[in-house]
């Protein structure tokens, strides 16, 4: 059994990835920088920066933490269940994006998921649901001017 911390190998993976993203977005155009205020590039670059810096101090706890076991010896059968269930629910999320657009889709992601996750008190998960989607509605095509997918119904 591997004896290292979780939280080393966590940060390791998390460090690996936001150096794949960084690479892959050097190679994107900033030509829109001279007509718009950002570029296709901006947030891809600020988050794997992000990533950069959390993997950093992920990994960091890690090495300060003392060593434990890297996996569980067997996940529930739940548990299996319910990542399965999670991947295809982003699945269907992805699906359903370009077909009745982001704010319906994202409702129906963020609600359903929480519904998996074991939520059960009802104003919670709608109060949760609209603000995160809605929030991030407003930040990405109002703040960023990102276009995000619209629905049949125009929203």
């Amino acid at each position: 059994m591997l004896t290292k911390n979780p939280s080393t190998a966590l940060g390791s993976a998390t460090i690996l990835f936001s150096v794949g993203v960084l690479f892959l977005v050097s190679g994107f155009s900033d030509a829109a920088e001279s007509f718009r205020a950002l570029s296709p590039k901006v947030f891809p670059e600020f988050m794997g920066y992000a990533l950069l810096f959390l993997g950093a101090v992920i990994f960091l706890q890690g090495v300060r933490s003392a060593p434990a076991p890297l996996f569980d010896p067997l996940p529930s059968s739940g548990a299996v269940l319910r990542a399965v269930a999670f991947i295809l629910l982003t699945g269907g999320h992805l699906a359903l994006l370009p077909k009745i657009g982001f704010l319906a889709a994202s409702v129906l992601f963020m609600a359903s998921s929480q519904l998996l996750l074991g939520e059960r008190r009802l104003f919670i998960t709608l109060l949760r649901t609209g603000l995160l989607v809605f929030a991030t509605h407003y930040l990405f095509s109002t703040m960023l001017r990102v276009p995000l997918p619209r629905g049949p119904w125009g929203f």
